[in-house]
């Protein structure tokens, strides 16, 4: 089963599979997101653009095992990138709490904020924002994730930890991302 969606901009670069396992794959594909991002942003200083570099190189070993699709976000010109692991199963029934079907037992601060999203073709679900509770030394760190269950497939949408600002950031255009997913046989 595969999935395809539509990047709403081109801040939003996919992660090629190939990358997580080869090396010379990674540094080509790291080297495509700097020219990238060099034209996009022109102006951008050698030390930004070695910043870019190794998020680029780093993200391909971020996307969870099993995941379908990899995104990397890279809005410029800070020094800031996420990353969103998306994965589709077959249909599956989960029992319990859909919240703890997607963060598990990660230690939160406050409650999530969750609501119910519907896309067309794939299914119902929810939408869930959180704060990750603050780890000595780490900065705050908020999430986002999306659970879809539909007749054709479960899928699952994880953005990694990141600065809460960031993760504001890049949530309209996920959103639009995660409302493009279409699976494909």
């Amino acid at each position: 089963m595969r999935l395809e969606l539509d990047a709403p901009n081109t801040a939003w670069l996919r992660v090629p599979a190939e990358a997580a396992t080869d090396g010379d794959e990674a540094a080509v594909w790291a080297d495509d997101v700097v020219a990238g991002f060099l034209r996009r942003h022109p102006d951008t200083t050698a030390e930004r653009l070695d910043a870019v570099r190794a998020l680029a190189a780093g993200a391909p070993s971020r996307i969870l095992p099993g995941a379908a699709v990899g995104l990397l976000y890279l809005p410029g010109p800070g020094a800031a990138a996420l990353v969103v692991s998306i994965g589709v199963t077959e249909p599956q029934q989960i029992a319990g709490s859909l919240v703890r079907a997607l963060l598990g037992d990660a230690e939160l601060e406050g409650r999530p904020a969750v609501d119910p999203i519907e896309v067309a073709g794939l299914g119902t679900g929810i939408a869930v924002r959180c704060r990750f509770a603050p780890q000595p030394g780490l900065r705050p760190a908020a999430g986002l994730a999306y659970l879809l269950q539909g007749d054709r497939a479960t899928v699952r949408v994880m953005v990694s930890p990141a600065p809460e600002e960031l993760v504001a950031h890049a949530a309209p255009s996920l959103d639009s991302i995660v409302h493009s997913i279409r699976v494909v046989d």
